[in-house]
């Protein structure tokens, strides 16, 4: 059986339950069975090659473990192990046979082979593809401490112990070199993060992620000017949600494994292993979700079992037990505004009915003025869909579109939040207004003409008035109807809520838009005396198309519709007889 139908099988048996796997793991899952499918059909800028991938296996069964009951005896990878390995040297680009992914995080509880895992792809780097590439390659580890980084740098030296390929490399204190390319493996200090020594490492492993303050080290491995180049993540959960490993790339790896987000990276291999939100974390079969090597031994079962009996008894351990053990971030809340699944329902490749001459809540977030901007269109009508009480329902249309002032700006938010927003400016969902700030005429302009395109009747143009008091007495005094909806729990509670329970009826449908659907990704909730709104504060990422579209909801739902007997007594009334 090649390795690719092995790994094929291996996704199928998570996703199906055969192998016990975790939400995010499944979604990995599921994406390399999405990449298979690409690939067979010509649509993929990659192809497998299953020698590649064949090879990363031999290489690591040429080294030895260094401790336990296995130490002196060669590395074979499991399952799991093989997944992300082999796929990681086993997809190739098209344009060159380079390798496919420039990038990797793995997440998993502590005891899983890590250190092992990333001193053996280390060693076949500047061994095998330095040869293969005809280059010197820079190898960096980096902790937060220098005794950290040297973890996986002596683990590298531990495991060449007893392998034959033992001559192939000249090891010292400060360096493991590959003889014949000259190639080298150094562990980093803290002042090397600092100084930006080494900003041009054919390969740098950042070691437990979630300690590190600051991407410093991470940012070495940008503009890297060697053929193939790899930055390399491997890390448990921890306790700091604040850190840049939960607020960008646990986040952001999250949203691309989400096949319900708009966020793709063909270029980012990811993988993440933890106990999902509502397990019984006493129930030990959950802890195979979090441990797929520890679990699998009787000696590992019995150290977390014996870390979960300390932790029932000693509260102070358990933050301990759940970071380490079962992989959770522990100060994680579950305050997400929106069931993304449920909101990926909702939207539709065509609109179920013609909006010429229906009535339109436009939402507006102006913002401030220098980042983005959003209006929202909350488009009410009824189709004769009735409700157990036998009342017509009333289903809507959110149509979205964003701005930002110039080129810069946009460039600014693709680099900070890791999202293509040049792309999607190309595709339509974005306009520049080519100014310092974004130009609030240029936004009207664009709603003013949307809705006289598609003769849709303006109800209520809804503001937010912080940045907006100018544009709606200018509104205003041109006829609109310029409504003021105050950011405050009192004021949104119902909106929010409302809007909510509409999606998970089915009641709301919007077209493709991927600007509007990061942005609901992103939206998290705030609660004060039992009500909520959206919470502006809580991320740096951009919510603004969610606040626009809330906004023009709250007074969408509250449009009257003129029943036929109304209308037909209209239509008498104004009879002259």
């Amino acid at each position: 059986m090649t390795v690719k139908n092995r790994l094929i099988r291996y996704a199928t048996d998570c996703i199906s339950g055969n192998i016990i796997s975790c939400k995010k793991h499944k979604q990995a899952c599921s994406r390399f069975l999405r990449d298979v499918k690409r690939e067979e059909s010509g649509e993929a800028s990659f192809y497998w090659d299953d020698q590649e991938a064949q090879k990363i296996i031999k290489w690591f069964s040429l080294l030895r473990h260094s401790k336990g009951v296995l130490a002196g005896k060669p590395i074979k990878l499991t399952e799991w192990q093989q997944f992300h390995l082999c796929q990681l040297y086993g997809w190739r680009r098209k344009e060159d046979g380079y390798k496919r992914f420039k990038k990797s995080f793995i997440e998993v509880a502590r005891k899983n082979a890590k250190s092992q895992e990333e001193a053996g792809v280390a060693l076949y780097e500047i061994s095998v593809q330095a040869t293969k590439n005809k280059e010197v390659y820079e190898y960096y580890t980096a902790g937060v401490k220098r005794d950290q980084s040297k973890i996986v740098f002596e683990e590298a030296k531990l495991m060449l112990n007893g392998s034959p390929l033992r001559k192939k490399f000249k090891l010292t204190n400060n360096a493991i070199t590959h003889v014949k390319t000259g190639s080298y493996i150094k562990a980093l200090s803290k002042e090397d993060g600092k100084t930006g020594d080494g900003t041009n490492p054919a390969g740098l492993i950042v070691d437990e992620y979630h300690q590190h303050k600051t991407t410093e080290f991470l940012d070495l491995g940008l503009g890297s000017n060697t053929k193939e180049s790899l930055l390399m993540i491997i890390t448990t959960a921890g306790m700091d949600l604040t850190y840049p490993c939960y607020t960008q790339e646990y986040d952001y790896c999250s949203k691309v494994l989400d096949s319900n987000i708009d966020v793709e990276n063909d270029t980012y291999l990811i993988d993440i292993m933890e106990i999902d939100q509502g397990d019984d974390i006493g129930d030990e079969e959950n802890w195979k979700k979090a441990n797929p090597i520890r679990m699998s031994y009787p000696a590992g079962r019995e150290k977390i079992r014996g870390d979960y009996e300390i932790a029932k008894v000693i509260p102070e351990k358990m933050i301990a037990f759940l970071t380490k053990m079962l992989n959770m971030w522990v100060q994680q809340k579950e305050n997400g505004y929106m069931n993304m699944e449920k909101w990926k329902k909702c939207e539709v490749k065509k609109l179920p009915i013609d909006i010429k001459g229906k009535p339109v809540y436009v939402g507006f977030d102006m913002s401030s003025k220098i980042d983005l901007t959003s209006v929202a269109f909350v488009i009410p009508y009824r189709n004769g869909k009735l409700d157990q009480t036998g009342r017509e329902i009333t289903e809507y249309i959110v149509l979205s579109h964003s701005f930002i002032p110039n080129q810069e700006k946009l460039m600014e938010r693709v680099f900070r939040d890791k999202v293509p927003y040049d792309a999607w400016e190309r595709q339509g969902f974005i306009t520049i207004t080519n100014s310092e700030i974004v130009d609030q005429n240029v936004v009207m302009d664009y709603v003013l003409n949307f809705c006289k395109e598609n003769e849709l009747d303006i109800q209520t143009l809804c503001f937010d008035p912080a940045n907006a008091s100018k544009i709606m007495i200018d509104l205003s005094n041109e006829g609109y109807i310029v409504e003021e909806v105050y950011q405050s729990h009192k004021s949104l509670n119902e909106a929010t809520e409302g809007f909510r329970e509409e999606v998970y009826m089915g009641t709301v449908c919007y077209l493709y838009n991927p600007v509007l659907n990061y942005s609901m990704s992103n939206a998290v909730i705030k609660k004060n005396n039992g009500l909520i709104k959206i919470d502006k504060d809580a991320t740096s990422k951009k919510i603004d198309p969610v606040d626009a579209t809330l906004c023009g909801y709250k007074l969408a739902r509250y449009h009257e519709f003129n029943n036929i007997r109304q209308e037909a007594l209209d239509e008498f009334l104004a009879n002259e007889w």
